[in-house]
């Protein structure tokens, strides 16, 4: 397919799209010359917006249609996307409502998982369903996809790309080298949250190390970032403020490593190769350690154990299993590393 034209769905969340990243890289080795565009939800767009090999982001305004502005964002974009010509290969990795209602509006072949994998009427949309690959890394799983496509997968690649400069203009980086702590959790994501009083255990002996550490925030998670930075007792302060996903991963590029839970701005940071320690409870590693050679995963369960089923609503009690002194030894390890 000389000069194909091919879209990814994956809308969400900012991990996967990571995860996904792969695909794009094979699809341009498998079909030279291919244009591949990106459907992504508007907080999740800027990734594939700034990768060279994105063509076209397509961006799906879930802030406005969740936002109180009702469903004429939301038809309008659906619309456009009826209108746009047909594709020679549409890629489903999302697989699931979200997606279904996406894949009735465009034309093309489309490939995708069938069920227990697709969910919510997705596979209803498919003309190729690809078998489920097992329990498998995510971005071996995506590349399933292409397999069933007709396209040789290959092996997960991950490199950094060139970040456009007026994505971060408004970012002022500190003057000394600093590392990040990701201590905050989505309510989706509370089973996830390692004891804060850890964090602030944690910053005090980085500190105590001669090291600088800056915790991430947003403002939804600033009041609760704030408790842990005044825990710590002037070991820990505020990373400067991130307006956009570029400007995030410009500030994740210049770290000396980031410490974090399961979660995007770590799995983002590792793909573009920033040391990463990365605490894992109740998600499974198998499935979603951070890409990368310079992540180090510390993991609560025995290694290739499954956790138990997830408990969204509180944190986990295998949070609770990883000790501080742990994490510093995973990052005295990842920095001296770096040194080297």
């Amino acid at each position: 397919m000389q000069g194909a034209r091919v879209l990814i769905v994956r809308l969400s969340a900012l991990g996967d799209l990571c995860f996904a990243l792969p695909v794009l890289h094979a699809l341009h080795r498998e079909l030279p010359g291919c244009r591949v565009e990106w459907l992504a939800e508007d907080r999740c767009a800027d990734l594939p917006r700034s990768h060279p090999l994105v063509a076209e982001t397509l961006v799906f305004p879930r802030k406005q249609w969740r936002g109180g502005l009702g469903m004429v964002p939301l038809w309008r974009h659906l619309r456009a996307l009826k209108r746009r010509e047909p594709y020679d290969l549409i890629l489903d990795l999302q697989s699931n409502l979200k997606s279904a209602l996406h894949l009735r509006q465009l034309r093309g072949r489309k490939v995708g998982f069938g069920p227990p994998l697709a969910r919510e009427g997705a596979a209803r949309f498919l003309d190729v369903r690809a078998p489920d690959p097992g329990r498998v890394h995510r971005s071996a799983r995506d590349l399933a996809v292409l397999a069933a496509a007709g396209l040789r997968p290959g092996v997960a690649v991950f490199e950094r790309w060139e970040l456009p400069p007026e994505g971060a203009a408004d970012l002022t980086l500190p003057r000394s080298p600093f590392v990040l702590l990701h201590c905050s959790v989505t309510d989706y994501g509370r089973d996830k949250e390692w004891p804060p009083e850890r964090w602030a255990e944690l910053a005090r002996a980085l500190r105590d190390a001669g090291r600088h550490p800056l915790a991430l925030w947003t403002p939804a998670d600033l009041p609760g970032v704030e408790r842990i930075v005044s825990a710590a007792n002037g070991a820990l302060a505020l990373a400067p403020a991130t307006s956009s996903l570029a400007s995030l991963m410009r500030l994740t590029d210049e770290a000396e490593l980031l410490v974090g839970t399961d979660s995007g701005p770590v799995h983002l940071a590792a793909m573009r190769g920033t040391p990463v320690v990365a605490l894992f409870g109740p998600t499974d590693p198998v499935l979603y350690a951070p890409p990368g050679p310079r992540a180090e995963v510390i993991y609560a369960g025995a290694e290739f154990e499954e956790p138990p089923t997830r408990d969204r609503s509180r944190r986990s009690p295998w949070m609770e299993r990883i000790p501080v002194d742990q994490v510093m030894g995973a990052c005295a390890k990842a920095l001296t590393a770096r040194a080297d």
